[in-house]
């Protein structure tokens, strides 16, 4: 039992190897309790982390990170671990043994997001202090306000606010942007056609589309890799 969860430090990260027989709650028990003590000499230092020898579901994984950042004062800039997607592809497409890492994740650069499942109707607000996804549409009269990035999934026709608290690095992303009123840190616009207020009037593509900051403007634009290289590239 005592050795389910053994800890060991590398020049680039923190290596995990975690137990693959016991149940996941005394696993994440003795985790909870080696990593309180790895503190000690780790302090608050920002590490990568590597789960080894055990699959983890998604799930699972937020939950052992949960308990590095909320029991501990250790901040964990990058996971590293296995994951089941690359066991889906064709045999032979693609060589495990090849990989560096299965997967690599950064969990602290872009905070925590919400995600809100269905349409935001006239009336309706919504308001995080990190990134938003909405899994429907944001209607007029709609708004959201987040002080991360904002994706919606859906057509986005409503007001949407990003990077509160001057993130000017934010963005927002909708298929068919056409929001009546939109913010990126401290810049705002307006959009001038009348036709935003009427549901039916509004244009309605399946063009993803993203608006940024630049120069202290609002651009908003076909999602593609160009746009991709340019949003990286500010």
């Amino acid at each position: 039992m005592n050795d389910c969860v053994i800890l060991k430090g590398k020049k680039d990260r923190l290596v995990v190897q975690l137990d693959s027989n016991i149940d996941f709650s005394s696993l994440k028990d003795k985790f909870s309790e080696k990593i309180k003590q790895a503190e000690a000499f780790i302090g608050d230092t920002k590490i990568a982390i590597e789960f080894t020898n055990r699959k983890l579901t998604e799930i699972e994984e937020n939950i052992l990170i949960g308990v590095v950042t909320k029991e501990t004062n250790i901040k964990v800039a990058f996971v590293f671990s296995e994951k089941s997607i690359f066991s889906q592809l064709p045999e032979g497409h693609i060589s495990l043994g090849k990989l560096p890492f299965n997967n690599i994740k950064d969990v602290t650069e872009e905070g925590t997001t919400k995600f809100h499942k269905g349409t935001l109707r006239s009336g309706h607000s919504l308001e995080f202090d990190g990134n938003v996804v909405v899994l429907g549409d944001v209607n007029p009269g709609a708004v959201i306000k987040s002080k991360g990035n904002v994706v919606v999934l859906g057509y986005l026709n409503g007001t949407v606010y990003a990077g509160e608290n001057d993130g000017s690095d934010a963005f927002v992303g909708a298929f068919s942007l056409n929001p009546i009123q939109i913010k990126i840190g401290q810049v705002i616009a307006k959009n001038p056609s009348t036709n935003v207020l009427d549901i039916n009037k509004v244009k309605k593509t399946l063009d993803f589309e993203v608006a940024y900051l630049k120069d202290g403007n609002i651009f908003i634009e076909k999602f593609n890799k160009a746009t991709l290289d340019h949003m990286v590239k500010i």
